[in-house]
């Protein structure tokens, strides 16, 4: 009896903690350093992947338009997001005249606009990214699965029409939250307490599920095919470098979008998940930790181009030079290095 009451009283006296430290003003200044960091990096990389689309010539393909898409999405991320919930959320547990401020706002308006307006601008950016990598992967099994056709199907002219659509789309579903305000507003930014659970459940969570799945299903396809044909085709292709250096590019571009997605998955699936569970209040540092998560997977596609795709890596390696001349080479093995 003793011991499961001491059990009892060691757990509280842990939540407590947890909450402590998630309320502490010294943990919001750690957020805001944090977040801030966060969003130079975002900004710096991405701002580096669509000038290097628009400087560089070779970059300029039809597969390249979605990654730029998905950059300026990022971006929107480090520009948009990250300020709108640092003004919002952390300040104000730092500043005591700027939280008297948000509190008389709220009550003039009956209502929590910087709340509205962070949840709109999260759930933008999560669709327009969700809905890019969809187009990727339609792209990439194109590509790999139908390559006599993939010059007609998939035109410059064609994707930038569905990357306006992506955006279009987004924007919808995004301010369609409005029409689902709870009559009686919690106290707090989560989508639990902003709005009723027929947006999520209904219309964001099947339209997330529905295409998630189709980008993992396409994805592996693709992955599968493009490795099965390389390793059949390697030994015959040996002498022909141009068609080697095809195949394997195409290779390493589908890997490249294969990991963009994983490394979205890890860091949006828990986001999405305790959206929908919902985090206690007590807990709000490990709700803290999921929407840096959330927010760090936006400068990590800027790495994971330099890393993978040796034209991004040599035309960011010349802008940060402030160097000119082309980035293409002439010798296949090099461009797979």
């Amino acid at each position: 009896m003793n011991f499961t009451k001491k059990m009892f009283q060691e757990n509280a006296t842990l939540e407590d903690e947890v909450h402590v430290a998630g309320d502490s003003e010294s943990w919001h200044i750690f957020m805001i350093v944090f977040q801030v960091i966060l969003a130079l990096g975002i900004t710096f990389g991405n701002t580096l992947v669509i000038a290097s689309f628009w400087k560089f010539e070779p970059l300029r393909i039809v597969s390249n338009i979605f990654l730029v898409n998905l950059a300026v999405a990022d971006l929107l991320v480090g520009i948009l997001a990250i300020p709108i919930r640092i003004a919002f959320v952390n300040l104000p547990m730092v500043r005591q005249d700027m939280q008297m401020f948000l509190q008389e706002l709220k009550e003039s308006l009956q209502m929590s606009p910087f709340c509205f307006l962070w949840q709109i601008a999260s759930v933008l950016l999560l669709l327009a990214s969700l809905f890019t990598l969809a187009a990727i992967a339609i792209e990439r099994f194109v590509a790999v699965r139908m390559p006599f056709r993939y010059i007609e199907l998939c035109t410059t002219k064609r994707c930038v029409l569905v990357c306006a659509f992506i955006w279009a789309l987004s924007i919808v579903m995004s301010v369609l939250c409005l029409a689902f305000v709870k009559e009686q507003l919690g106290n707090t930014c989560r989508m639990a307490d902003l709005t009723s659970p027929t947006y999520f459940k209904c219309i964001l969570a099947p339209c997330i599920g529905f295409v998630f799945l189709v980008s993992w299903v396409l994805n592996m396809c693709t992955f599968y095919t493009a490795r099965k044909a390389v390793k059949c085709s390697i030994n015959i292709l040996r002498d022909n470098k141009a068609s080697e250096w095809q195949m394997l590019s195409t290779y390493k571009v589908t890997v490249t979008a294969f990991l963009v997605l994983i490394t979205f998955s890890l860091c949006w699936i828990p986001s999405v998940f305790f959206t929908a569970v919902g985090i206690p209040k007590k807990y709000g540092v490990f709700q803290d930790v999921v929407i840096l998560l959330l927010f760090a997977n936006s400068s990590m596609n800027p790495i994971i181009y330099g890393l993978r795709l040796p034209l991004f890596r040599r035309a960011f390696a010349k802008i940060l030079k402030r160097e000119n001349g082309s980035i293409a080479t002439s010798n296949y093995s090099s461009e797979n290095a």
